[in-house]
């Protein structure tokens, strides 16, 4: 039983008992019929607070209507006594009608108040959903230019309120907001460059807006954060790929022009060869052909490389793919002191050129194996991420790349290696692009290089 009911039922209670004691009392007893007659404006009050004017009315009328006749049976006559006995029960309609109605006044005053929070509140959460679902940190600053609130964004991309402020005062940012807030600047937009836990660069673009109340008298500032990492990494493959386009082209017209008069020398020197008696002069020209056959072998790289080959796709499951690669590979990563261990998480199938896929893997792992003089331990792993693409890792452990040399990688001819050509990972870059994929390396000093293939599922 509610709360509710239960009072309805101690107010009919209280009438019933009240109206039971005037009835059972003698007429002779008139200080009793006093004190009863009083009572009634208990049940009255309380019925008033209970159901407002509507309960105040039907109560005070309950009450008359159960008093009255108790005045008719016990007095039977009209006198002082009687008319002061029913101004009494006038009372009770006025007191109940005014009880009931300033209760009711009350109450819809608190019905009003408690709208209008709920319409603060619906607001405030409202704009609290919004700030925290744009992809952009905003924060919040006050008139003396202390941070007062941070949407979720905002956090991700700095830290906690300590981290932000560190972020603002390493940047000289906090200088702008006081000149923002003192009208001296209308706004700034910045773009910096912020190393996040030690080892994390991510770049961001910082606004400062100036807040203005309904006088348009600036009381704040707001700052948005937008962290643009991603476009940065795909504008510098795009730059990349134009540039490895240039390149190519410009290597496949040098290449052929070299190729012919190379075919030449290496045909006049086979023929001097076979005319020649001297030892020695035959030694010279034997290492005269063997470095034209070098040559060579770098040009048809180069071609390679420049050359837009039409791949042959089809469906294959990449974690058989790699376990073939495996059994070529893993013999060399021995010799080398390199143990490779594969990790397959679950069967991923994608699209392509099988052969132009293994020479692309088989360039990233002879790269980590050669990246570890010492021995190590070579992780290769395939995933999917997010269903959407194929996600391929190989994890060394050897010495690791310098960040100033890192994004020229994939660049023709630049290698690290005393022996190498610096062709390998240009065109490991250029059957993942054909193929509609990419490429991620990242690599510390002492630590490792990890690379990661995305091809599309």
């Amino acid at each position: 039983m509610n709360q509710e009911k239960k009072s309805k039922l101690f107010i009919v209670f209280l009438i019933l008992i009240i109206t039971a004691f005037h009835y059972f009392t003698g007429s002779q007893r008139w200080v009793l019929h006093d004190f009863f007659r009083r009572l009634y404006y208990l049940p009255i009050i309380l019925g008033a607070f209970q159901l407002r004017l509507k309960g105040g009315l039907i109560v005070s009328a309950v009450v008359v209507l159960l008093f009255a006749p108790h005045l008719v049976i016990y007095f039977g006559e009209i006198n002082l006594e009687v008319i002061n006995q029913f101004l009494e029960i006038g009372m009770f309609m006025i007191i109940g009608l005014i009880t009931g109605y300033l209760v009711e006044k009350d109450y819809k005053r608190k019905k009003l108040l408690e709208h209008q929070i709920v319409k603060l509140t619906d607001l405030e959460n409202y704009t609290y959903n919004i700030l925290n679902s744009i992809d952009s940190g905003v924060i919040a600053f006050d008139s003396e230019g202390n941070i007062t609130s941070t949407n979720k964004q905002a956090d991700n991309i700095l830290g906690k309120d300590q981290a932000i402020k560190q972020f603002f005062q390493q940047h000289q940012l906090l200088k702008e907001v006081k000149k923002v807030l003192q009208e001296e600047n209308k706004g700034l937009k910045k773009e910096i460059s912020y190393l996040k836990d030690e080892d994390k660069e991510i770049h961001l673009n910082v606004t400062l807006h100036p807040l203005k109340n309904i006088s348009n008298r600036t009381q704040g500032v707001v700052a948005v954060v937008e962290d643009f990492t991603v476009i940065k990494k795909l504008e510098t493959q795009v730059r990349r790929g134009e540039r490895l386009a240039a390149i190519g082209q410009l290597a496949s017209g040098i290449a052929h022009e070299i190729r012919n008069p190379l075919g030449i020398i290496k045909t006049i020197s086979q023929t001097l060869q076979q005319e020649m008696k001297e030892e020695d002069l035959r030694e010279g020209l034997e290492i005269i052909e063997d470095e034209i056959d070098r040559a060579n072998r770098v040009i048809k790289g180069l071609l390679d490389f420049s050359r837009p080959n039409k791949i042959q796709v089809k469906k294959f499951e990449l974690g058989d793919l790699l376990k073939e690669l495996l059994r070529i590979t893993k013999k060399f990563g021995e010799q080398q002191g390199v143990d490779i261990k594969l990790n397959v998480g679950k069967a991923v199938e994608v699209e392509g050129d099988t052969d132009k896929l293994k020479q692309a893997f088989v360039n990233i792992i002879l790269n980590g194996i050669q990246a570890m003089e010492t021995g190590g331990k070579l992780e290769i792993s395939v995933d999917d991420l997010d269903g959407q693409w194929a996600i391929i890792t190989f994890k060394d452990e050897g010495q690791g790349i310098e960040k100033e040399v890192l994004d020229k990688v994939f660049n023709p001819f630049f290698t690290t290696k005393e022996t190498g050509s610096g062709l390998g990972l240009s065109i490991t870059h250029r059957i993942i692009e054909e193929h509609q994929g990419k490429i991620e390396i990242d690599s510390k000093l002492e630590e490792g290089t990890e690379v990661r293939v995305l091809l599309p599922l």
